[in-house]
C-alpha cells in the first residue's frame, strides 16, 4: 500500500503600512492575488481599511489591518504594531514574509525573533530621498541597512532604487 502526503501549501504574508491606492499597494495586491492562484496561503497585514483592503477583501484574500499601523512615526502606536504583528507572525507561522514598507526595518527584526524562514524585502522608494535633517537622513539609513541585513532578499523596483543600495 502507497501513502501518498501532501506538502502543507505554503503560507505569506504582505506587509504594507497604509492601504490607499498607489502604486506599492497595487504591487501587493497583483502578487496576494495572483499567488493565491498557486494555491499558496495569503494574508496581508496593512494599515487603514482604505481601497487595498477592500480590493483585497473582495478578492478573497485574508487581510488583518491594524489600526495602530501607519507611515508617519509615533513611539506608543510603532510599539503596538510590533507586538499586533509579532503574535500575528506566531500564530500564523508563515514560510514566507514580503515586507513593503518605510517601517519593514522593524517587522524585518520582528520576523527574525519569530523565526520566519524567509523575509522579502521590496524598496519602493527610500525615504533618505526626502527634504529631512541630516540627521533624520542618517537615522533611516541605519534602519534600511538593519531591514536588509534581517532579509534573506531585497527587490529594488528600479534601476535607480537598486543602485541606491
Amino acid at each position: 500500500m502507497s501513502i501518498t502526503i501532501m506538502d502543507k501549501n505554503k503560507k505569506i504574508i504582505f506587509f504594507i503600512t497604509k492601504s490607499n491606492w498607489g502604486g506599492a499597494q497595487k504591487y501587493v495586491f497583483d502578487l496576494a492575488t495572483n499567488i493565491a492562484k498557486e494555491n499558496y496561503e495569503v494574508m496581508v497585514i496593512l494599515g487603514g481599511n482604505g481601497p487595498l483592503k477592500q480590493k483585497l477583501d473582495a478578492s478573497g484574500i485574508q487581510t488583518i489591518s491594524l489600526g495602530t499601523l501607519g507611515r508617519d512615526v509615533s513611539v506608543i502606536n510603532d510599539f503596538k504594531s510590533l507586538i499586533e504583528t509579532y503574535k500575528i507572525l506566531k500564530k500564523e507561522k508563515p514560510d514566507v514574509i514580503h515586507l513593503n514598507s518605510s517601517k519593514a526595518a522593524m517587522i524585518s527584526v520582528i520576523g527574525r525573533l519569530a523565526g520566519i524562514k524567509k523575509i522579502i524585502f521590496t524598496a519602493h522608494g527610500w525615504a533618505f530621498n526626502e527634504n529631512r535633517s541630516f540627521l533624520s537622513k542618517t537615522l533611516i539609513k541605519i534602519i534600511y541597512f538593519v531591514t536588509i541585513l534581517c532579509s534573506h532578499s531585497v527587490i529594488g523596483v528600479s534601476k535607480k532604487i537598486i543602485d541606491q543600495v
